[in-house]
């Protein structure tokens, strides 16, 4: 999403301006129990999983209780152990295991606790372990509708009804498709029903990306965000109050349920948040550190992760990034391979789970024309300062270290689901780059998805100077779509490589 939209409620703004005194004291008495909270690894959970009706939870060590009973502690998102209900206990031994009910959609469900084993201490629990959340979540899902995973090759659609029935991303050939659905839109969503249908119908599979913008119901807003409010693009997800994470809990698993099959059309992909490393403009929290501000969007991902998961078995969840890889971070944004990086850590502290990455390698700079160009700015090194098409494998690289793998030791796949070209200097410039893009995409087996922004120029994006589209404002077609939708041509290949001067085939760094 490259141009900038400010969307909020003016009666909103000032509802959350007053709650952000209320709020306060809230954040920084949380922030205070996570630095004096004991974390000490006497015990180690190594696993919480999902097996029938209950949660199993298997731990190895000791330390001392005052009662000789190891007491198993299920906390909420934004709650620190010992802060939580004990639901289990068991006498202290080397091998300790836990069973308590799952209870899924009841009061008393464990499907977004974090467990942590506890003792009596002084007449008061603490914690001697580290916390873990359900690693399985898929193990209660009732649905799993089979993946329509027919093809990389995607677009961004026009929706305006003059431009949609015209069908012209089935006449590309495309594969993939994305949506956004802003939660403010969660009450409403008639019209992507219809749109989800429609794609699905045409062999496309969906791509949704879930969005807190201005207009959302407050519970949706992390406290974090309010002093931001209206001057922004979207905004951080609420796992910080009972209330957000009751919120986000209902949305994920009803967006997942709705969107299983089950008569609204089906989506495989989920993305959680827009660009979330460039924070400003993408995803404000206001959080005062890189640290707070992942911890922040971890809590908050992890329950849609589990809330996606436990409904459709099959669905994919993606966080998402920016191009700026190793760029020497800003006060507005953290680079996308610290962003990985913290947020692999967090995700693995706390049980590893099968995330997956959505990127947005647009050219450096947005209006640059070729995507086969590397500079100074765009190399093959994991310092580059930007993740390009032309450089994408430092990305798909860096994802196949042993830190960076999932919890079945896979490496995470990538979409990358925005990347457009301009056509502002030429036609023909936007079109080669369409074929090149397409020849990574598909030379690289990490990759999942290409999202092409977008089908029809943007007047907002026209403004900046951003062409993107492969049809004009009036829908006649760009040579791009020419390109793009024949892009596996060895004749069109040709073609491109001849605007291109280069062979782009020999450009492609295969994986």
């Amino acid at each position: 999403m490259k141009f900038f939209r400010k969307i909020a409620s003016i009666a909103l703004v000032l509802t959350l301006m007053v709650a952000t005194f209320a709020a306060a004291p809230s954040l920084t008495a949380e922030a205070k129990t996570a630095k004096t909270a004991s974390t000490a690894a006497g015990v180690a959970i190594g696993s919480v999983l999902i097996q029938g009706g209950n949660v199993n939870i298997t731990a190895q060590g000791t330390a001392g209780s005052d009662d000789g009973m190891y007491h198993l502690v299920a906390s909420d998102v934004n709650q620190v152990a010992p802060a939580g209900t004990d639901v289990a206990q068991t006498a202290v031994a080397a091998a300790a295991t836990f069973s308590v009910p799952l209870a899924k959609d009841t009061a008393n469900s464990m499907l977004y606790k974090k467990f942590t084993v506890c003792v009596m201490s002084g007449g008061a629990l603490k914690a001697v372990s580290n916390s873990m959340y359900i690693t399985n979540p898929e193990a209660c899902a009732s649905l799993a509708p089979g993946r329509m995973d027919f093809g990389k090759k995607g677009v961004l659609p026009e929706l305006l009804k003059s431009v949609a029935d015209k069908n012209q991303p089935a006449a590309l050939g495309a594969k993939q498709v994305n949506l956004n659905i802003p939660l403010s839109q969660i009450n409403r969503l008639a019209g992507y029903d219809y749109s989800v249908m429609k794609y699905n119908k045409l062999g496309m599979q969906v791509n949704v990306i879930i969005l807190v913008d201005g207009n959302a119901s407050q519970e949706f807003f992390n406290p974090y965000a309010y002093d931001g409010l209206g001057a922004h693009n979207y905004y951080g997800m609420n796992a910080n109050t009972a209330e957000g994470i009751a919120a986000l809990q209902n949305a994920a698993s009803y967006l997942a349920k709705h969107y299983a099959g089950t008569g609204h059309g089906q989506v495989d992909n989920f993305i959680i948040g827009n660009e979330v490393n460039a924070w400003w403009l993408w995803n404000y929290m206001n959080c005062g550190s890189n640290d707070a501000f992942m911890q922040e969007y971890a809590k908050a991902f992890r329950i849609m992760y589990n809330g996606i998961k436990s409904e459709n078995a099959n669905a994919n969840v993606y966080t998402c990034i920016d191009h700026q890889w190793s760029r020497a971070e800003a006060s507005y944004y953290i680079s996308g391979k610290e962003f990985l990086t913290k947020l692999n850590s967090i995700i693995k502290s706390e049980g590893n789970v099968d995330w997956r990455v959505a990127v947005h390698p647009y050219n450096a700079p947005l209006y640059a024309p070729r995507a086969w160009e590397t500079s100074k700015n765009v190399s093959h090194s994991q310092s580059t300062p930007y993740v390009t098409v032309a450089n994408i494998d430092v990305l798909t690289d860096f994802l196949c270290s042993s830190e960076m793998l999932s919890s079945t030791g896979a490496v995470r796949s990538v979409k990358m689901s925005e990347v457009g070209y301009v056509s502002h200097e030429g036609e023909e410039l936007q079109a080669a780059s369409l074929v090149y893009a397409y020849l990574v995409a598909e030379n690289n087996r990490y990759i999942d998805g290409l999202i092409v922004t977008r089908e029809v120029d943007h007047p907002e994006e026209l403004a900046q100077g951003l062409s993107y589209g492969m049809c004009n404002m009036d829908g006649s077609q760009k040579m791009g779509f020419s390109f793009y939708q024949n892009a596996s041509s060895a004749d069109i290949i040709a073609q491109a490589s001849a605007i291109a001067g280069v062979d782009l085939t020999s450009l492609i760094t295969a994986r």
